[in-house]
């Protein structure tokens, strides 16, 4: 029961701090107000799923046998409830991650892949936003000719 509590810690681990770097890249960029404006639930979703890598902690912890505060039992849960609820969250966290991060983090959890991932993700949501705008000024018929503009070099 040790060694798949210890698998789960190492994979929440490595999900933990791929989206420390990945937010770490963003700050660094100086963009994160932007992004979080661009994409609201991000960060929300992020922040459940960091929750639930320390959810696999704390139950993990349990069943090693700690003595930590329960917060809404009486009596102290069995080894096989601590084991469901640590793989429980940890299979929460992958899954969250996995369905947020979409391919943020495809090029690994190195400094290099996750300052490209920072990139290529405000890049993206950038062409998104101005394609809303195009499709906008297109349904308002604010359209410009590009006969009218005056071009200077």
């Amino acid at each position: 029961m040790g060694a798949l509590l210890f698998l789960m810690l190492v994979l929440v681990t490595m999900v933990s701090i791929a989206i420390y770097r990945f937010w770490t890249c963003i700050n660094q960029l100086g963009q994160s107000k932007e992004l979080m404006r661009l994409a609201p639930n991000m960060a929300a979703l992020d922040g459940v799923t960091i929750f639930a890598a320390l959810s696999t902690l704390y139950f993990a912890a349990l069943g090693w046998g700690f003595d930590l505060p329960l917060f809404f039992h009486d009596e102290p849960l069995a080894d096989w409830q601590n084991l469901f609820m640590a793989l429980a969250c940890c299979f929460t966290c992958i899954g969250l991650s996995l369905k947020n991060a979409g391919r943020r983090f495809e090029h690994g959890p190195s400094w290099g892949g996750m300052r490209e991932s920072a990139v290529r993700t405000l890049v993206a949501f950038r062409i998104l936003d101005a394609v809303d705008v195009s499709r906008a000024m297109k349904e308002s018929e604010l359209v410009i000719e590009a006969n009218t503009l005056e071009v200077r070099k």
